[in-house]
């Protein structure tokens, strides 16, 4: 999945079910344009989880 996930063509299987198989599309570069867009979001968000972390151990 890595290698071709910033192609638009995602492969998977429908609800985990592995006999039956669908394609998604999407314009890429959908996986580094949605990562950029949401990297201030994210980092933050991984901030508060660790000072959450750091006051609970502390």
């Amino acid at each position: 999945m890595a290698a071709v996930i910033n192609e638009g063509r995602i492969r998977h299987p429908v609800y985990g079910n592995r006999r039956r198989w669908v394609t998604q599309w999407a314009s890429p570069p959908w996986w580094d344009t949605t990562v950029a867009r949401h990297t201030p979001r994210m980092r933050a968000e991984v901030e508060r989880v660790l000072g959450d972390v750091r006051r609970t151990i502390t």
